[in-house]
């Protein structure tokens, strides 16, 4: 198993098939922990694949899944059948994740296990139910152009301090999540 998130990302999509479902993506992952199952959908609608009409509502949802069952304990995450079966093109997929690989190796460099509490029970739990809450922010926030992002930021570099460990990463990313209650409060007011 590698450790290596760049590496980790070679995994995301399936290089035998013009489609890739959420499902199989998720199922390649959930024994790595919660901050990949995390790091995957947020990656998704993040990179340009988060352009695609309605990814970020499905990335969205997907997290808030994820999110919810990590808060509550439970061990291996369960998926609707019809958010496992929804597919991304296998070619997207891979070009968008070969764009952001230098970044992720650059951030990579930075992380490692600090102020590791957080990333352990029952602090996890929190930092969880939290990450639902922002992943629940995407929904309204994908009517907006490239607004979606934002939460998809924060919630990457929250999945990455969970990853590694790394409790300034998770603050950091906590904290980017503020800002997603914000752009929803504006959404808000703008309709």
């Amino acid at each position: 198993m590698s450790n290596s998130i760049a590496d980790l990302l070679d995994e995301m999509y399936d290089e035998n098939s013009d489609k890739t479902s959420l499902g199989k993506v998720i199922e390649r992952f959930e024994d790595r922990g919660f901050g990949p199952l995390l790091l995957v959908p947020a990656l998704v609608a993040l990179l340009p694949t988060g352009a695609i009409p309605g990814v970020p509502t499905i990335c969205g949802i997907t997290l808030f899944f994820i999110c919810i069952q990590v808060a509550i304990g439970q061990k291996s995450p369960w998926l609707p059948r019809t958010l496992k079966e929804k597919e991304v093109d296998s070619d997207k997929l891979e070009s968008a994740i070969d764009k952001a690989k230098p970044y992720v190796r650059k951030t990579e460099k930075l992380l490692k296990p600090r102020l590791t509490f957080l990333s352990d029970t029952p602090a996890k739990n929190v930092v969880a139910a939290y990450c639902a809450i922002a992943a629940l922010c995407m929904i309204p926030l994908e009517a907006l152009p490239f607004a979606a992002a934002l939460p998809a930021f924060a919630l990457c570099i929250t999945a990455l301090g969970m990853t590694n460990r790394d409790g300034v990463f998770l603050t950091i990313g906590m904290t980017l999540q503020l800002g997603t209650g914000y752009l929803v409060f504006k959404a808000i007011n703008m309709m």
